[in-house]
């Protein structure tokens, strides 16, 4: 019984345990439930978010077709687009063909058309020039020669007035040293005659021959009578020399009667070149390695301003300073090269109250198509960017043709395209006087095709209305004879002075003294510099020599320069 009932007890332990492993499975399957159950509304979730996210991209996708689609429409109308347009690009490619072979048949046309208007400009000037020499030619034939003759005259009777006058004086003295001589001879010869007349009357008084005492006497009379008589009847000197008679200078009667078209009753002298100064004195081509003994005083002209020609672009600090307060700087070129188009280049004027402009340097290396080329262009960008532009002509342009027709090339090429309000003053320097050998007589001088082109260059650069030519000091390898010299210069500085006067006829010819400025610092191919007192005294006395008014050598000297180089 106890083995039953333990029995029971087992099972119903068991069962309980059982019971107890059934309930913790069921909560653990409830669980599982539960979680499965989150799993599938997660899930669920999951689906309508993909659903909605698939009909996005659904929807994106059928947006970016239809984006596509017009992509496409565009690209089409795009591509045909160009397509015209290249079509466009062929047919004005074409046209610029065209139109690049009018132009250069229009600028070959042009360039005909301009060398004959030069040609025919050059006639021109040449025929008015011929006009103007047929109907002033006589006035300055009478005035310049009756200046050479003067100066030739009085040279020549100097010289003739001191071989008589020599010739007189020293006649003279020796008519007058014969007279006295003969005087004092003649006084003592008297006196001796009768001491030794009155000593001989007495011995003859008491001599055994009969002579009387009146012989004494008698023959005293007749030594004076012979000596009075000798004196009253000289005789003629031998050595006296025939005096041949003077040639005086003669001078044409129409030197001396006025001109038949002439404006005036009065037929006036040319002014004394001695007593012709200017007023004041501008230097418009001073270095500035000269600015140290630049002198003030010009052979007593006052020196009022000077042009500054710069080693660099920058201003140098307190430049009116280094000069006295009656010196102005009436302006600063600032240097630039033909090879390249400077890019540091600023303009100071408006910082310094000083105006700048610009200069460089024309050499024969600049006559390569490639590097005439480059100037060009340089050229342009100078007048583009100064008010002024200065150029030192290094190569030999006024006497050899070739040069010349290069360098004449370039400055019309530069020039052209420019606007009238451009077209900004063209300074030369270095070809008056040009380089030139001294020892070629003036003779040969003007026979020489050197000297013939000199003249048709001078009369064809001048035909550009925007040039002026500076009067510096040439390259004739040669140091300046100045008027202080001793003897042995003089005639130096009056060879320089003919030279001078033969290189200035053509150019105040073709420019007149309205485009001509004075300067003392040589070109910059001069291996040194020269003492300016001396140059303007040549460049004075030669332009005084050449009959110029005064108006005429106050703008040569000082009013030129002020105008285009002062402050506008």
């Amino acid at each position: 019984m106890n083995l039953v009932v333990a029995e029971e007890e087992k099972q119903a332990h068991h069962l309980r345990s059982t019971l107890r492993s059934t309930g913790d499975r069921l909560d653990q399957e409830m669980r599982r439930a539960k979680q499965a159950e989150s799993k599938a509304e997660f899930a669920e979730l999951r689906a309508r978010e993909l659903t909605v996210r698939v009909s996005v991209a659904e929807a994106g996708k059928h947006y970016a077709e239809l984006d596509a689609a017009r992509a496409n429409e565009e690209m089409r109308r795009h591509q045909m687009r160009i397509e015209s347009l290249e079509k466009q690009v062929t047919k004005l490619q074409a046209d610029i063909r065209v139109l690049e072979r009018q132009r250069n048949e229009a600028d070959e046309s042009a360039s005909r058309a301009r060398d004959t208007a030069r040609k025919f400009q050059l006639e021109l000037s040449k025929q008015q020039a011929r006009e103007k020499v047929t109907e002033d030619g006589p006035i300055y034939g009478r005035k310049k020669w009756f200046v050479t003759g003067h100066n030739e005259g009085w040279d020549a009777g100097h010289a003739e007035g001191f071989d008589d006058g020599r010739e007189d004086g020293f006649e003279e003295g020796r008519q007058y040293g014969i007279r006295e001589g003969r005087e004092l001879g003649f006084k003592q010869g008297r006196k001796l005659g009768r001491k030794e007349g009155y000593e001989n009357g007495r011995e003859q008084e008491f001599d055994e021959n009969g002579y009387t005492v009146s012989s004494g006497p008698a023959f005293l009379m007749n030594l004076i009578d012979d000596a009075l008589s000798f004196f009253a009847h000289p005789i003629p000197s031998s050595g006296r020399r025939n005096r041949r008679p003077k040639n005086l200078p003669s001078l044409p009667p129409s030197a001396f009667t006025p001109p038949s078209t002439g404006t005036s009753d009065m037929f006036p002298l040319p002014p004394t070149p001695s007593a012709l100064f200017p007023g004041e004195v501008v230097d418009a081509h001073l270095r500035s390695e000269a600015l140290g003994s630049a002198s003030l005083d010009l052979a007593g002209t006052e020196v009022a301003g000077v042009v500054l020609l710069l080693n660099e672009f920058s201003m140098p600090e307190g430049l009116q300073s280094s000069l006295t307060q009656n010196v102005r700087v009436l302006s600063v070129a600032a240097p630039f090269e033909l090879s390249a188009i400077p890019s540091d280049y600023s303009d100071h004027s408006e910082s310094s109250g000083i105006p700048q402009s610009l200069y460089t340097s024309y050499a024969a290396s600049h006559e390569a198509p490639e590097a005439r080329s480059q100037a060009i262009e340089t050229l342009k960008w100078a007048f583009s960017n100064s008010r002024l532009v200065d150029i030192d002509v290094q190569s030999d342009v006024m006497s050899n043709a070739a040069e010349y027709e290069v360098f004449e090339d370039l400055l019309m090429k530069a020039t052209t395209g420019l606007s009238g309000d451009r077209k900004v003053p063209i300074v030369l320097s270095n070809i008056l006087p040009p380089p030139h050998d001294l020892s070629l007589p003036i003779v040969k001088l003007l026979a020489d095709p050197s000297y013939r082109n000199y003249q048709a260059h001078s009369a064809s650069l001048s035909l550009f209305p925007n040039i002026y030519v500076k009067f510096t000091p040439p390259m004739w390898n040669q140091p300046i004879p100045g008027p202080a010299d001793p003897t042995s210069e003089i005639d130096q500085h009056r060879e320089w002075k003919r030279k001078i006067k033969m290189f200035i006829g053509p150019v105040l010819e073709a420019f007149g003294y309205e485009r001509i400025i004075f300067g003392t610092s040589p070109s910059f191919a001069a291996p040194s510099l020269l003492n300016p007192a001396d140059w303007y005294a040549l460049v004075r006395e030669s332009f005084a020599e050449l009959a110029m008014e005064q108006d005429a050598i106050d703008a040569i000297f000082s009013l030129n320069a002020k105008r285009i180089y002062g402050s506008s």
